[in-house]
């Protein structure tokens, strides 16, 4: 009777055993697979991740407009692309009087010399041959005014005279110095043709003139006779 009681026994604790361990198994299964294993997770090497801008030869760093810096300038540094167009007139009107001296010559009447043609007509072109700063002309002919009032500008004013038989004198009187002396001017002059007579420069003050003279000539030419 002993031996079988204890028999139960062992058999009970055996029992018991299995199913100890079977749900220790279970409780293992169940575990979550979501926590971390600390040990394991240290254990693992760590990754080290750079930036692409890193790199010194990269194109995209080599080219990044973050590396691109603007020169420093002061606000008081003048700006010349609102600089006033007048300071611009000034600075050439100063230079041109500079330049160009008002010499004794300027100040008494000028001879610009004696031309025949058999032209009808003549063309007159003038203008100012410096920069134009308001210089004004007038063209008499025999001492008759021709032309009361020229403005010379930088483009060439085309004028057209009949001319009289014998000498025709062409006088340009200067009416001013513009707003810096002398008066400056370039002039030629055409037959009816286009054929181009005479061509010259005068520098004059106020009042003073410059004079050409033109001879016209009708009668005919030798080869006109001719025939």
């Amino acid at each position: 009777m002993r031996k079988l009681v204890l028999l139960f026994v062992l058999f009970s604790v055996s029992l018991f055993s299995q199913v100890d361990k079977k749900k220790q198994a279970f409780n293992l299964q169940l575990s979550n697979p979501f926590e971390s294993n600390t040990s394991t997770s240290s254990s693992l090497p760590s990754l080290q991740y750079k930036s692409v801008l890193d790199k010194e030869d990269n194109y995209l760093k080599k080219y990044s407009i973050l590396n691109k810096t603007s020169p420093s300038k002061s606000i008081l540094e003048e700006n010349k692309d609102f600089k006033n167009p007048g300071e611009e007139i000034k600075d050439n009107l100063n230079k041109k009087l500079y330049d160009k001296p008002i010499d004794e010559s300027f100040k008494s009447n000028q001879f610009l010399g004696q031309f025949s043609t058999k032209a009808k007509y003549i063309k007159i072109t003038c203008r100012d041959h410096e920069y134009p700063d308001g210089d004004r002309v007038r063209i008499l002919v025999n001492d008759v005014v021709f032309i009361p009032e020229i403005l010379l500008e930088s483009g060439s004013k085309e004028y057209y005279l009949d001319l009289s038989k014998g000498f025709n004198k062409i006088e340009f009187l200067a009416l001013n110095q513009g707003t810096s002396g002398p008066n400056t001017a370039a002039f030629r002059v055409y037959d009816d043709k286009g054929g181009l007579i005479t061509s010259n420069e005068w520098n004059l003050t106020t009042g003073v003139l410059a004079k050409i003279v033109v001879v016209q000539d009708d009668s005919p030419s030798i080869e006109e006779e001719e025939k």
